[in-house]
């Protein structure tokens, strides 16, 4: 008996083989496999890539004693499900199937075990969480025009605005005017609005290192923009807390890149949880969310 975990994101897809008891005979990584990204037919090759490959790693020929898990951003809602569910079976993959949404397999990934809370914060922000009943909850995560509150996205969007600001005398002067403009190799604020609109949400949300940075730089206005984010995401986990009834001890675990690769973004973090939950165990991730698809498996078996 074999498990094959898939992290299928819309910047690269993962991919391990391990056996039952977990143990990884193969890795691959491919590229993006989010169909709402590359498209149905594009998702569909990739998987097929990944799938073909680790097989190939592993010596196996046959997919009869495989058991799957796919996580992927969308497959929460029942027409995503509907939609990969028909890629996984035209890729032979019918049976010993869980289609599930990345949030999910991040969390069991991160801690370990089947239920607590996660807080992820990369170009975009949710917050995710599953209780000792199974029942699931969540908060933010509407998207870039909507909310991501916390994300790299409205980080960096905050630091563009007080730019504007400042160029204008609406706000104070602050060091990302000089921070942002030489980065992006520009001459004056005004140059940014062409720039804006020319630019991806990845390309807009890269921006938020440049926020940390000044922040750790004590520039009141980007200490400010983290501040706020860091307050964003805490409110939308004790929402989630609150929808799931935890009392004493759980797990938070801090997941995206801004949280991983941002310690006095997490340092902010862990502060505050102290004081809505201070018996919460907050950590980073203990594995990657691929791995954590494959302990989601081990579940069915």
């Amino acid at each position: 008996m074999y498990i094959i975990g898939i992290d299928g994101g819309g910047t690269g897809t993962v991919g391990i083989l391990t056996t039952e008891t977990g143990q990884c005979l193969a890795q691959v990584r491919s590229g993006p496999s989010n169909y709402h990204v590359v498209g149905a037919a594009k998702t569909q090759t990739v998987l097929k890539s990944v799938l073909e490959a680790l097989c190939e790693k592993a010596g196996i020929r046959s997919t009869s004693s495989i058991h799957f898990c796919l996580g992927m951003a969308g497959l929460g809602r029942a027409e995503d499900k509907k939609i990969i569910g028909r890629i996984c079976d035209e890729l032979g993959i019918s049976e010993n199937r869980i289609l599930t949404h990345d949030a999910h397999i991040a969390l069991v990934g991160g801690t370990e075990k089947q239920q607590g809370i996660i807080v992820i914060s990369g170009t975009g922000a949710i917050v995710y969480g599953i209780n000792a009943d199974g029942k699931e909850a969540r908060a933010s995560g509407w998207g870039y025009l909507l909310g991501d509150e916390g994300s790299g996205y409205d980080i960096a969007m905050k630091g563009l605005r007080a730019v504007a600001r400042a160029a204008d005398g609406r706000g104070s002067p602050t060091e990302l005017t000089n921070r942002i403009l030489n980065a992006l190799e520009l001459n004056a604020p005004s140059d940014l609005i062409r720039w804006v609109h020319a630019a991806s949400r990845d390309a807009i949300a890269q921006l938020a290192k440049i926020v940390f940075d000044a922040a750790r730089t004590t520039d009141g206005t980007a200490e400010q923009i983290v501040s706020e984010a860091a307050e964003e995401l805490v409110c939308a986990a004790n929402s989630v807390i609150k929808q799931l009834e935890f009392v004493g001890a759980f797990d938070i675990v801090l997941s995206g890149g801004n949280l991983i690769h941002q310690p006095m973004f997490a340092d902010e973090l862990h502060r505050e949880f102290a004081k809505i939950a201070p018996e919460a165990s907050v950590l980073l991730p203990k594995h990657a969310p691929a791995y954590g698809a494959v302990l989601v498996a081990q579940t069915r078996l």
